[in-house]
């Protein structure tokens, strides 16, 4: 993930933490974790989430032929194999000095950037419309996937200490008082949520939220009330924290639905091989699911190859593989870069972990869809 000040002091403090595993590391890794599948059902349940960095203007437009190789992939003509059920649109700045969590620009963004970013998710032919427009081009051809794909938008952190966000109902908001980030926060959710009904789109379905704060450093007075508001809209609430954030274990408390544990192994070649595996275990203690991450240096720097295949190693180690939820940080092109790469090595772990999602989504389907 993109990773801010906050990051690295967590990651400091938990490869201390967890340096002393690496004796007993393979004996752990043979107890699976308990299957945790939060709120089952055939309307809400993603198996496989994908995340894809939109809104900043140094991001991809994400057009249709960006998108497609994350919606499915065919090796054979009229056959086709369905990869991510759900996509979540997230973004930490907008690339113009604002911020939409704290700790990656300049500063804060107020009302205006809010509605900036969710005007650029809702872009025509771009992002969210493109994502269905692929789709539909698929159902056209009687392509059509057992359950509609989700999709989850970012709820921008209402930064504490901004004192000039905007107006709502002719009063300022002042990021000093909790109400008043509440209040910022359900406007927010109510403006996207109409846009997604004028949207109409035809094969996709709002999940709900995800909190872009990897950590819940001033956000835990209003973070339970953020939750119900959510859940009033009947909606669900997403969290992604790095490996170290405060509050990752009490991510019930908070009011989320699920959370996905960072392992945060694969960005530095130095970074230690129990940072993964105790991240793994951190994640099997608290009920949490899991990322997988990568970037495009896989493409470029074989380097980093061993370490994306760690991933998928330790994850059928512990028994992710077959029994949790999965986020994916792909770096914002990752696995675009992946599938056009014509190196036969890239392309191998592409399709490697390209099965293993397929085969998760035929099992998921045959779970859920009656």
């Amino acid at each position: 993930m993109m990773k801010n000040k906050w990051y690295y002091l967590g990651l400091l403090l938990f490869t201390g933490v967890v340096s002393g595993t690496t004796a007993c590391k393979r004996a752990i890794n043979q107890n699976k974790p308990e299957v945790y599948t939060p709120r089952e059902d055939t309307t809400t349940y993603i198996s496989d989430l994908a995340l894809l960095y939109q809104g900043g203007t140094h991001r991809l437009p994400w057009y249709k032929d960006q998108l497609q190789p994350y919606i499915y992939r065919s090796e054979t003509p009229g056959k086709i194999d369905w990869l991510f059920d759900g996509f979540l649109f997230i973004e930490f700045k907008d690339n113009l000095g604002h911020e939409y969590a704290e700790g990656y620009a300049e500063r804060p963004a107020g009302k205006v950037e809010w509605e900036w970013l969710l005007n650029r998710n809702f872009e025509k032919d771009k992002a969210i419309a493109a994502l269905d427009g692929v789709l539909d081009s698929l159902a056209r051809l009687k392509q059509i996937p057992a359950r509609k794909r989700k999709v989850v938008l970012t709820l921008p952190e209402p930064i504490v200490g901004f004192k000039d966000w905007g107006r709502i109902n002719h009063s300022s908001l002042d990021f000093d008082s909790a109400s008043h980030r509440l209040n910022a926060c359900k406007w927010y959710i109510e403006t996207a949520l109409e846009k997604w009904k004028t949207a109409n789109f035809k094969h996709l379905e709002l999940m709900g939220f995800y909190w872009v704060a990897e950590h819940n450093t001033g956000a835990a007075e209003i973070l339970p009330e953020v939750s119900r508001f959510i859940h009033q809209k009947d909606k669900r609430f997403y969290w992604i924290p790095y490996y170290g954030a405060e509050g990752a274990g009490q991510w019930k408390e908070m009011g989320f639905d699920i959370a996905y544990q960072q392992p945060n192994y694969f960005f530095n070649t130095i970074t230690p091989y129990d940072i993964l595996t105790g991240a793994l275990n951190f994640a099997k203690k608290h009920k949490m699911a899991l990322e997988m991450e990568f970037d495009s240096r896989v493409v470029d720097q074989p380097e980093f190859r061993s370490r994306y295949s760690a991933y998928i190693r330790e994850f059928q180690n512990y028994g992710v593989w077959e029994n949790l939820p999965v986020a994916y940080y792909e770096g914002g092109s990752g696995w675009l870069d992946m599938f056009r790469s014509k190196d036969v090595e890239v392309r191998k772990l592409y399709d490697q972990l390209a099965d293993i999602i397929i085969k998760r989504q035929h099992s998921t389907d045959a779970r859920l869809v009656k």
